[in-house]
């Protein structure tokens, strides 16, 4: 189903869980291949499908540290109730149930509702934008590069994001560039 990553000794240990967003988005943005730096990236199998029916030339790219996990509902209660007050769709539901089990992980996520409950359940989060700005800390892209691709995501991603947060991003990495 998923492919496996090839070790690489700079390679980050981190693991990631990811519901189908950020990894669309990257692909959209022709930075899917950020997600290499991460020792594995666990997706559920609803997520692995969703991603597929819309980015369908991922199935080629063999150099992701994708890994499939069959997981379907979080045990944990409180989880359970967040997840139904926020109507999370089964591809979050299914991922914040794999956070539940590897909980040192970070959740990639850009939907709204599901970094709240990931929040209030304590665990780390992120999103296209977090990965991107990473981007330029581990030295895979220079902070040109990464404004670059910033300013393209309103002409070739379908992440919604308010103009007013994607320029306080933008500004922030060009002020600490001192520009």
């Amino acid at each position: 189903m998923l492919n496996g990553a090839c070790m690489d000794k700079n390679k980050s240990e981190i693991t990631v869980v990811s519901d189908a967003g950020p990894i669309i988005h990257l692909d959209e943005l022709d930075c899917l291949d950020l997600l290499t730096d991460f020792h594995t990236v666990l997706l559920s199998d609803t997520v692995w499908e969703e991603i597929k029916r819309h980015r369908p030339t991922i199935r080629s790219k063999t150099n992701l540290p994708f890994k499939g996990i069959n997981i379907k509902y979080p045990n944990d209660e409180k989880l359970q109730a967040m997840c139904q007050i926020f109507t999370l769709d089964v591809g979050e539901i299914e991922a914040l149930a794999i956070m539940e089990k590897n909980p040192s992980a970070i959740f990639l996520t850009d939907d709204a509702s599901a970094r709240l409950v990931a929040d209030r359940m304590g665990f780390k989060v992120h999103g296209t934008i977090g990965i991107l700005v990473r981007a330029t800390r581990r030295g895979q892209m220079k902070p040109d590069q990464v404004l670059g691709v910033l300013s393209q995501i309103p002409l070739k991603s379908s992440l919604y994001l308010k103009s007013s947060i994607l320029e306080e991003v933008i500004d922030k990495i060009r002020s600490e560039l001192g520009r």
